[in-house]
C-alpha cells in the first residue's frame, strides 16, 4: 500500500515537472515570467526607498501613511477605466508603451534628492500607479493569450510563485541597495527593471505588431462579439455572471480578511512569545505556503468544475487564518499561516486560470481589473477594520468574525459551482 502510494506520488511529481518544463519551452512565455519577475523585484525596491524618502521628507509616520494612501486611491479610481482602456487598445504594443511609461516616472524620483518635497512625491507616486494600472492587466493579457490552453494553470502558477519569491528576496535587496548607495541608485534600478520589461515585449516573437499564436490578428477598437452574438457590454456583462461575481466577493472577503491579519501580526507575535522578530517569521511562513500552492494549482489538469476546487480553498483560508488568531501555541499558529499562504494562491492560480478560459478577449482586462479592485478594496477596509475590531473584541474573536462571512461566500460559491454549465452560465436576463 504504501509503494503504490510512494509510486503515484512520484508519477503526480513527474507530470508537475513535465507541465512546468513545456510551459518554459515556450519561448515568449518563458520571457514574460522572467519579466515577471524582473519587474516585481524592482517594484519592491522602489517601495523601499519611497518609504525611507516619506518619512525623511515629511519628517514623521504621516508621511509614509500619505504615500500609501495615495497609492491605494489611484488605484481603486484608477483601475477600472484601465480596464476598459486595455480591452480597447489590447496588444503589445500597448503593454510596451505603458512599461516605457512607468520607467520614466520611476526615473523621475530621483528628483526627490535634489528637490525634498512631499507634493512631488505624492505626484510622482499618483502617476506610476496610474500607469501600473494599465500594465498590470495588459501583462495579463498578454501572458493569457501567449499561453497555450492547456498550459495556461502552469504559466498562473508559476507567475504566482516567482511574484511571491520576488516579495521575500526584493525587500532586504532594496533595503541593502538603499543603505549601500542611497535612493537615487534605486530609483534607478527601478527604472531599468521597467525598460527591461519592455524590452522584453520588443523582443517576442513576431515584434509589437505580432499575435500571439492561435489567436487572429485584433481588428478595430471596440468590434469583438461576445458569446451568443450579444454586443460588448463590458463591466455591466462582466458582474452579471454570477460565478465571477461571487468568486470576486469572496476573494474582496479574504483580503479584508488577511489585511486585517496582517495589521495584528505584531500583536500575536507578542503574545505567542515571539517579540518584534515573530512578523517576519509569520510572512516567511505565508510565503512558504503561498509558493507551494502556486506550484501545486499551476500543475494541475483542467478540472471538471473548475471553482470547485477554488471555492473549497476559499473556505480553506478563512479558517485557517481564523485558527492562526485563536492559537495558543506557537507551531499550531504557524501552520496555521502556511495553510493560508498555500491556500490563497491556490485559489486565485486555479480562479484565474478558469475565467482565462471563460471570459471573452474583449472583456479580459476589466475582468482582471475588477479583480484586482476586489483585493484593493478589500485591503483597505481590512487595514482599517482590523485594529478597531482587535480594541474592542480582541485577536481571536476579531478574526473569527471576519472569517464567517469569508467561509459563507466560499460554501455558496462551493454549491454553486457545481451547478453551473456551460460557458454562459450565471447570465441573467
Amino acid at each position: 500500500m504504501a509503494t503504490e502510494r510512494l509510486s503515484e506520488a512520484g508519477a503526480a511529481l513527474r507530470r508537475a515537472r513535465d507541465r512546468y518544463r513545456a510551459i518554459l519551452a515556450e519561448r515568449n512565455v518563458a520571457m514574460l515570467l522572467g519579466a515577471g519577475v524582473v519587474s516585481e523585484l524592482g517594484d519592491w525596491f522602489n517601495t523601499v526607498a519611497l518609504i525611507s524618502l516619506s518619512f525623511l521628507i515629511s519628517d514623521s509616520a504621516l508621511g509614509v501613511g500619505g504615500m500609501f494612501a495615495a497609492r491605494m486611491l489611484t488605484r481603486l479610481l484608477a483601475q477600472g477605466p484601465a480596464g476598459t482602456l486595455v480591452d480597447r487598445h489590447a496588444g503589445r504594443g500597448l503593454l510596451f508603451a505603458s512599461q516605457m511609461a512607468m520607467a520614466i516616472v520611476a526615473a523621475s524620483f530621483a528628483l526627490l534628492v535634489l528637490v525634498p518635497a512631499l507634493w512631488i512625491l505624492y505626484l510622482l507616486v499618483i502617476l506610476l500607479e496610474a500607469v501600473n494600472c494599465i500594465a498590470r492587466p495588459a501583462f495579463m493579457a498578454e501572458l493569457r493569450a501567449e499561453a497555450p490552453e492547456d498550459q495556461r494553470a502552469a504559466a498562473n502558477g508559476a507567475l504566482f510563485a516567482s511574484a511571491t519569491t520576488a516579495q521575500l528576496v526584493g525587500p532586504p535587496l532594496g533595503a541593502l541597495a538603499l543603505g549601500w548607495s542611497g535612493p537615487v541608485v534605486v530609483f534607478a534600478i527601478n527604472g531599468v527593471t521597467f525598460l527591461t520589461v519592455a524590452f522584453v515585449v520588443a523582443r517576442l516573437s513576431g515584434g509589437l505588431r505580432g499575435s500571439p499564436r492561435g489567436r487572429p490578428a485584433a481588428g478595430p477598437a471596440g468590434q469583438d462579439a461576445l458569446p451568443g452574438g450579444e454586443e460588448r457590454l463590458g463591466y455591466r456583462w462582466l458582474l452579471r455572471r454570477q460565478d465571477l461575481t461571487l468568486y470576486i466577493l469572496v476573494c474582496l472577503s479574504l483580503a479584508l480578511l488577511v489585511q486585517a491579519t496582517i495589521t495584528l501580526f505584531v500583536v500575536r507575535s507578542y503574545a505567542l512569545g515571539f517579540g518584534d522578530g515573530g512578523v517576519g517569521l509569520f510572512y516567511a511562513a505565508v510565503a512558504a505556503g503561498s509558493v507551494t500552492g502556486s506550484v501545486i494549482a499551476g500543475a494541475r489538469a483542467q478540472h471538471a468544475a473548475p471553482l470547485y476546487p477554488a471555492a473549497v480553498a476559499m473556505g480553506v483560508c478563512a479558517a485557517a487564518l481564523a485558527v492562526f488568531g485563536a492559537a495558543a501555541a506557537a507551531a499550531i499558529a504557524i501552520v496555521a499561516l502556511i495553510v493560508a499562504g498555500f491556500a490563497t494562491d491556490f485559489y486565485e492560480v486555479v480562479g484565474l486560470t478558469y475565467f482565462q478560459g471563460t471570459v471573452p478577449d474583449a472583456v479580459y482586462g476589466r475582468f482582471f481589473s475588477v479583480f484586482l479592485l476586489a483585493l484593493s478594496a478589500g485591503a483597505l477596509v481590512g487595514a482599517i477594520v482590523g485594529p478597531i475590531l482587535e480594541s474592542a473584541l480582541g485577536v481571536a474573536t476579531s478574526l473569527a468574525v471576519l472569517a464567517a462571512p469569508a467561509a459563507a461566500l466560499a460554501l455558496l460559491l462551493l454549491i454553486m459551482s457545481k451547478r453551473w454549465t456551460g460557458l454562459d452560465r450565471g447570465l441573467s436576463g
